[in-house]
C-alpha cells in the first residue's frame, strides 16, 4: 500500500531555515523547463462572433477559410402541420444561408428568404426546421439540405416542396437548385419501418455522391448524379435505460430510436456519423458510426450523450459536439475529441443546447451555440497559450533567484538581515482574461 503523505512527511529530515524555499525555487523551475503539456490539454477561450442567430444549425467553411451557416429560421403565420415532436410548427420564409468574413469579422445572409418551419407560441420561435446543413464538395460548389421532421406526406400542404430536399446554393447569384427527394424516399420505403417522419439532418459530398442522414427515418441514404436516392443503412433502435428520468416512469429499460446526426469524412478517408439516440435521451447512450463506402456500417466508439455533430481537426481526430450531456438536467452541451485510437477528452463543456461544429485549418474550433431559437450565437473556440520550454539559461537564474530568497531567510550578519526584513512594496493586481474551463 502507498504511503500517505502525512506518513512520507513524517520521515523526511527537519527542514532548515530558507531550505524549502530553495526548493520550491528550484522545483517550479524545474517544471518549467521540463516539456510543456501537449497543446490540447491547455483550456479554451470562447470568444463570440455572432449573435442573433434563427434557429442556427450546420457549420461548414469555406474554400477561401470563410465560415458558412445555415438558419433555420423562426417560421411564419403558416400554413402549419403537426410535426413529430407533438408539436405545431408553421411556414413563413425567414430561414437563411449566411457568411461569417473571417477577415472582416462581419456576418451577411447572402441567401435569405427560405422556407421555415418553427414553433409560434413562443417568443424563442424553438424547433425551427428549414436549411439544416450545407456542405461543399471537392470542386469549391456548395450544397444543401432542409429538414422536415413530421410524415412527409405532409410536405405539400407545409408551404414548400423544398422540405426535405438536397439543394445546389450560389451565393453570388443569391439562388438554389432542387436536387434529391430525400424525404420522398422515406415516405415511398419506409426503410427502418417506423412511422413515417422524414428529418433529412446532415449531408456529405463525396464525388458525384451525396450522402444524407434521415434523423427521423433512422437511415443513411445516398444521392447519385441523377438524384436517385438508394438506402445505404438503417440504424436500429437499441434497448437503453430509463431509470435518469426526472419522473415516474413504469419500465427499467425501452427501445429508443437511433436518430443519426452528423457526419464528417474523418482523417482515415471513411464516413463518421453520429447519433442522438432518442427517447429516454439516457446519457451514455450515443454512439459514433463508421462508414468506409464499401462494407456495412459499422459501430466505431460508443458512451456519448446526444450527440448533434461531429467534424475532423487538422490534428487527425474527431470532434464531436453533445447538444445535452443530460437531456433532462440543465443545458450542459460540450465538445468533445474523439482519436482513432478511441480515446476521448473533453474540449469545452460551457455550451447551451449547440447545434453545428466546424474546425479550421488552425484548430480553431466554432460552435453554433444555443441553437434553439432566435437567440443563436456562433462561437469560436481556441486554446489558452501555455509556456513553452525554457532555455537552459533559465537554470543559472533559478540558483541565484534561490540564493537571494535565503538570504532574505536569515543566516547572514544581523545588517544584512535588517536590510532583509524591510517591508516590500505593495503588490499591484492585474485583470486579465478568464478561460472557460475544458481542459
Amino acid at each position: 500500500m502507498l504511503p500517505s503523505p502525512r506518513t512520507t512527511a513524517s520521515r523526511q529530515p527537519p527542514l532548515r531555515q530558507g531550505q524549502g524555499l530553495l526548493g520550491l525555487v528550484l522545483g517550479a523551475w524545474a517544471g518549467l523547463l521540463a516539456a510543456g503539456a501537449p497543446a490540447d490539454a491547455a483550456p479554451y477561450r470562447a470568444r463570440t462572433l455572432v449573435t442573433g442567430l434563427e434557429n442556427p444549425r450546420g457549420l461548414t467553411i469555406a474554400p477561401n477559410g470563410n465560415l458558412v451557416l445555415s438558419e433555420a429560421g423562426r417560421g411564419g403565420s403558416g400554413p402549419c402541420i403537426l410535426a413529430g415532436s407533438g408539436n405545431t410548427l408553421c411556414y413563413g420564409t425567414t430561414g437563411a444561408v449566411g457568411q461569417f468574413d473571417r477577415s472582416t469579422n462581419v456576418y451577411s445572409r447572402a441567401l435569405a428568404n427560405l422556407p421555415s418551419l418553427a414553433v409560434q407560441s413562443s417568443p424563442l420561435f424553438p424547433e425551427g426546421t428549414g436549411i439544416q446543413d450545407l456542405a461543399f464538395n471537392g470542386s469549391g460548389q456548395l450544397f444543401g439540405v432542409f429538414g422536415f421532421g413530421a410524415n412527409p406526406t405532409l410536405i405539400p400542404a407545409a408551404g414548400s416542396p423544398l422540405f426535405g430536399r438536397t439543394v445546389a446554393i450560389d451565393l453570388a447569384a443569391g439562388s438554389l437548385t432542387p436536387l434529391a427527394d430525400i424525404a420522398g424516399f422515406e415516405a415511398t420505403q419506409n426503410p427502418d419501418g417506423q412511422d413515417l417522419n422524414s428529418n433529412p439532418f446532415a449531408l456529405v459530398v463525396r464525388g458525384d455522391d451525396t450522402y444524407v442522414t434521415d434523423s427521423g427515418g433512422n437511415s443513411l441514404v445516398k444521392a447519385d448524379a441523377a438524384n436517385q436516392v438508394s438506402l445505404v443503412n438503417v440504424f436500429p433502435e437499441e434497448l437503453v435505460s430509463t431509470s435518469h428520468l426526472p419522473f415516474p416512469f413504469p419500465f427499467p429499460e425501452v427501445p429508443a430510436q437511433a436518430v443519426p446526426t452528423g457526419m464528417t469524412i474523418g482523417p482515415d478517408g471513411a464516413l463518421s456519423i453520429t447519433q442522438l439516440s432518442g427517447f429516454p435521451f439516457a446519457p451514455g447512450s450515443a454512439d459514433v458510426f463508421r462508414y468506409d463506402f464499401t462494407n456495412p456500417v459499422t459501430r466505431f466508439a460508443g458512451g456519448f450523450s446526444n450527440l448533434i455533430d461531429i467534424a475532423a481537426g487538422p490534428d487527425e481526430a474527431l470532434y464531436l459536439l453533445q447538444y445535452s450531456n443530460d437531456f433532462f438536467g440543465p443545458p450542459s452541451g460540450s465538445v468533445l475529441k474523439l482519436g482513432l485510437d478511441g480515446s476521448v477528452r473533453t474540449i469545452f463543456d460551457d455550451l447551451v443546447s449547440p447545434t453545428g461544429l466546424a474546425v479550421g485549418r488552425d484548430g480553431t474550433i466554432y460552435v453554433a451555440n444555443n441553437g434553439d431559437g432566435v437567440n443563436g450565437a456562433l462561437l469560436a473556440l481556441t486554446p489558452v497559450p501555455t509556456p513553452g520550454p525554457l532555455p537552459l539559461l533559465g537554470v543559472g537564474v533559478a540558483f541565484a533567484q534561490a540564493r537571494r530568497l535565503r538570504r532574505r531567510c536569515g543566516g547572514l550578519n544581523p545588517a544584512r538581515s535588517a536590510r532583509a526584513r524591510r517591508p516590500a512594496p505593495p503588490a499591484i493586481a492585474s485583470g486579465g482574461d478568464h478561460p472557460s474551463p475544458g481542459g
